[in-house]
């Protein structure tokens, strides 16, 4: 049997992620162990073009085409699902991802596919497809929902699996390797706390940890075969068991040492301990990407953050003070959300001093508490059609800011962070920026990938103003770029 694996981008050809498409990938070598012939197209990265997409179903001849999407990829999916049909009623589709385990009734009512996979899918995906092989009846396969003679049908859940480690390492040679800018390696799956915005349907509050031996052999085995040098770590709180990590880190450092860097995520709230955080960067850590989310108390109450902004400042400091780069996310645009409140975020954003910023506006995911409070508020949020859905601009008003106007307060957000900064790298420090920037070049033998490096505030600044304004009419950008100039004043002045 031969499976296409598709990874789904929110806009094809538009290349917003470059991160390895893990949970296609962690499927794709548990059903080469079975004995299937595989193939994956991730989207995100590569290009998408009908007709060799026609081709790629003519050549291959997949029985079973498994596509994975996100909310925000929903339309995507929809699309390639119908061109699917079109081209081959009898090949099965499967969808899955986090909004077709949330919502698996109302995904199949809406788009051409004949089954939903619910949750991890490794071992689902599998027993799915010895069923079709052998013709059984679909109703022993636990998590899934499928068609059967007109009706929907959704079969009991199967729980998570406990022991990552039998899982075989993610499929590396089917996927584009050098398209991506990092690595990508998961420790662990779930996080223990409880923030409004985040989606426990499949990850859950139960963390389920892969042991040292088996990271550091998956490290090795990735390096020796692609040489990327730099990892990223995807877990939702990778600092969350340090007794482990201290493992891993010694794993790193023995035998001479491996000579990689690498970026995780962390709650502030986790680390405050800057020998630790040395160890860290002794063992390749060049950066840890901090989800501060907000600046104002109100703000931080309402989310059910579990941190205080005093556990935000001493996390950057002593993370910078151990020699790594820090990064803060930032989410604008709350249903609480004041003017004064926003400003008071960005405010203290700019006093962390961080290396890299992002600020997103506030999209609500379904089977979170954020999109439960967004729509009794917003009924007809609910009615909006998933392939409408643009999680690029705001889709609903906060208290005091409307939804036409939060793309001007987070353009105006970077702009009253980076501005100064950016202006410094363009004035009196060009000289030294550029000397760094042909160093790195020869160094590496590439330009590429090292202006964020020389000059780290400017790409900053463009890179993420071009993403928030890209989707505002070319007509009104320059309005829009005055009034956000007009908002970071205002900031500056409270």
């Amino acid at each position: 049997m031969n499976v296409l694996l598709l990874n789904m981008p929110v806009v094809f050809n538009s290349w917003q992620n470059l991160e390895m498409p893990l949970g296609v990938m962690y499927i794709a070598a548990q059903l080469e162990r079975e004995g299937y012939r595989v193939n994956i197209k991730d989207y995100e990265v590569e290009r998408f073009e009908k007709s060799e997409f026609e081709k790629l179903i003519s050549r291959f001849k997949p029985d079973v085409i498994g596509v994975s999407f996100r909310s925000s990829s929903y339309a995507s999916a929809k699309k390639i699902c119908s061109l699917i049909k079109k081209m081959n009623p009898d090949i099965k589709i499967v969808l899955g991802g986090q909004h077709a385990s949330a919502f698996s009734q109302d995904t199949l009512k809406d788009i051409l596919a004949d089954f939903v996979v619910r949750g991890e899918g490794e071992y689902i995906m599998a027993e799915l497809l010895e069923a079709l092989s052998l013709r059984k009846n679909f109703s022993g396969v636990a998590g899934i929902t499928y068609r059967h003679n007109g009706e929907i049908i959704e079969n009991i859940s199967r729980d998570n699996i406990d022991n990552l480690d039998g899982l075989d390492f993610p499929a590396w040679h089917l996927v584009p390797v050098e398209k991506y800018v990092t690595g990508s390696i998961l420790t662990s799956r779930g996080c223990p706390f409880s923030c409004i915005y985040c989606d426990k349907g499949i990850s859950t509050r139960k963390v389920r940890f892969r042991s040292p031996e088996n990271i550091y052999n998956e490290i090795i085995a990735f390096e020796k075969k692609y040489k990327k040098g730099r990892i990223y770590f995807v877990d939702d709180y990778f600092f969350l068991n340090k007794e482990r990590l201290r493992q891993i880190f010694a794993f790193v450092l023995g035998n001479g040492g491996l000579k990689i860097r690498w970026v995780c995520q962390a709650r502030v709230d986790g680390v405050n301990d800057v020998n630790f955080l040395r160890l860290a960067k002794k063992a390749g850590c060049d950066m840890i990407i901090y989800g501060v989310e907000t600046g104002d108390i109100q703000e931080l109450e309402y989310i059910n953050k579990k941190a205080t902004l005093e556990d935000a400042g001493c996390a950057i400091k002593i993370t910078k003070d151990a020699g790594i780069k820090t990064r803060v996310n930032f989410m604008i645009g709350f249903p609480i959300s004041t003017i004064k409140m926003v400003g008071n975020s960005i405010r203290f954003a700019k006093k962390l001093n961080a290396n890299l910023y992002r600020f997103f506006i506030v999209s609500p995911l379904p089977n979170t508490i954020l999109w439960d409070r967004v729509e009794k508020i917003y009924p007809d949020i609910s009615r909006v059609g998933w392939d409408k859905f643009d999680f690029y601009s705001a889709s609903f008003d906060t208290a005091e800011i409307s939804k036409g106007d939060l793309v001007k307060y987070v353009l105006a957000a970077y702009i009253y962070v980076l501005k100064n900064r950016t202006m410094r790298e363009l004035s009196i420090e060009l000289v030294f920026r550029l000397a760094k920037l042909l160093y790195l070049s020869i160094r590496v033998g590439k330009m590429r990938g090292n202006f964020s490096n020389a000059f780290p505030a400017c790409v900053n600044l463009f890179l993420e103003g071009w993403q928030v304004s890209r989707h505002i009419e070319r007509g009104k950008k320059l309005s829009y770029l005055k009034e956000a100039f007009a908002i970071a004043k205002r900031f500056k002045k409270c």
